[in-house]
């Protein structure tokens, strides 16, 4: 009898022990990431009237939505890089967009992707190709050839618990003709001309994220089918923000502010600070989510990440956000930019050109916007703030977001802001020593000549679509 007692004991250690090893815990929830491509929060939760985003405003409601988060990049791989790590592109050194295979950068031996890390708690994980998603990655960094378990729903929900990210290109250009957007009710920026052109291109964007939510709306009943929903958390988020000039690639709210919706069913014990039903104006960065999701499995945050916990008891809210902006394919801007709750401090390394000149081949033959602002520019036509756009960049900008939430008045030598302009100024400085931002260090002979090959056979990829862009903009002022 002591025998069996003692071969039951030794089988239920080496079982806990294996169990441990593998970091499987049947009570730990399933975790889904929705990443939209090119959005700012113009949902209807966060107030657009426009829009029909019906799944996404329940989710809200149900959930958690958070109002003040914001990427590292305003472009899609650096953005993509910080989100797998939850460390700034900057640090990583991966800060570009469109390095060649073999200039990649290589992470340091410490740092993990995501998905590793979601391995070791026993997770299963997929990148899905399927129900809207593209199997997207776009890092900015060497890996091995097998990153994700899977690309299949069908085998991610035979493997639980399992983290998916489902990438969707439904917010990104080319837009859909829009069908149901009200042009004439949509609400736009000063620094764009209000001409048809910019309010049919809006409409496009709208539209799109009309059919962005429907996909929402099929993950959710998929969940449902598969009876998943009473143990899946799901995060609705975007890689940056609206694919507009002076919108992606630039370190406006425009750029860099995105939607966060995050949902726990009923049956998922929640975290302190996860309140459903309401809104959070907390300063959040994209980073954190990936921290966050982490603590979701029960497990803790690697002292090398750098994204940090907003939902958590006893965490303390960001008092900064930072930003960054480097090469983007055929442009190379260099701008860091610091937001508190109420300022916006951005430096500009690189002020040769124009936010509208600093425009990539690729815009240039899909941004109608692009055209308009050159043409009403040589007519003399636009406003001053419109204008603005075509000048070269400032040094240093700083933005009152609360009194000039568009970031059209530039304060810096302003009398009343010397105060903010200095202590935005040193803490950025601080941030660029502190993180290691090695997107201030010089690039290397092969990495400039890269992107230099790749401006030329870019713009002459997209020579006749960029004058075909430019002549459909021109029809209107015939």
């Amino acid at each position: 009898m002591r025998c069996l007692h003692l071969i039951l004991s030794i089988s239920i250690i080496v079982l806990l022990f294996s169990a441990g090893l593998h970091g499987k815990d049947s009570n730990q929830p399933n975790i889904v990431w929705i990443i939209a491509e090119d959005m700012s929060p113009d949902l209807g939760c966060y107030g657009n009237q426009v829009v029909k985003t019906p799944n996404i405003d329940g989710l809200a409601k149900k959930g958690m939505q958070f109002t003040h988060v914001f990427t590292t990049s305003p472009a899609c791989s650096p953005s993509r890089t910080a989100l797998a790590t939850g460390v700034f592109q900057t640090t990583l050194g991966a800060h570009h967009m469109r390095y060649s295979k073999e200039l990649m950068p290589t992470l340091p031996p410490a740092v993990k992707t995501l998905p590793q890390l979601m391995g070791k708690r026993g997770y299963y994980t997929g990148n899905i190709k399927g129900l809207g998603g593209t199997g997207k990655d776009d890092w900015q960094f060497k890996t091995s050839k097998k990153s994700w378990d899977t690309h299949s729903w069908q085998k991610l929900v035979k493997n639980q618990p399992f983290f998916a990210q489902v990438n969707s290109r439904e917010s990104h250009r080319g837009f859909y003709p829009s069908k149901n957007i009200p042009k004439e009710k949509i609400v736009i920026p000063p620094y764009y001309p209000d001409h048809p052109v910019t309010r049919s291109d809006w409409a496009g964007y709208f539209e799109s994220i009309n059919r962005f939510d429907k996909q929402v709306g099929a993950i959710i009943k998929q969940l449902q089918d598969d009876n998943l929903e009473k143990n899946t958390i799901i995060c609705i988020l975007s890689d940056h923000g609206r694919p507009m000039i002076r919108g992606k690639n630039w370190l406006y709210d425009s750029g860099t502010h995105i939607p966060l919706i995050i949902f726990y069913p009923e049956g998922v014990k929640h975290p302190f600070g996860y309140k459903p039903g309401t809104k959070n104006s907390s300063l959040i960065s994209a980073i954190d989510l990936v921290a966050e999701t982490i603590l979701m499995t029960g497990g803790n945050i690697p002292e090398w990440m750098q994204g940090r916990s907003f939902l958590r008891e006893n965490t303390k809210s960001r008092q900064f956000i930072h930003t960054a902006a480097d090469r983007f394919g055929d442009v190379d801007i260099c701008s860091r930019a610091i937001r508190s709750n109420r300022y916006k401090y951005i430096r500009n390394f690189k002020t040769a050109g124009s936010i509208n000149g600093y425009t990539t081949a690729y815009r240039r033959s899909t941004h109608p916007i692009y055209h308009l602002l050159n043409i009403m520019g040589e007519k003399n036509i636009l406003t001053p703030v419109q204008a603005k756009l075509l000048m070269p960049l400032e040094r240093e900008e700083l933005y009152d977001l609360e009194n000039d939430p568009y970031e059209t008045v530039n304060l810096i030598g302003k009398t009343g802001f010397e105060k903010v302009h200095n202590q935005l100024k040193r803490q950025l400085e601080n941030w660029l020593v502190n993180s290691q931002d090695k997107g201030l260090q010089s690039d290397s002979d092969a990495i400039i000549e890269h992107f230099k090959q790749y401006g030329i056979k870019t713009f002459e990829k997209r020579r006749e679509s960029i004058q075909s862009m430019k002549t459909s903009v021109l029809k209107h002022f015939d």
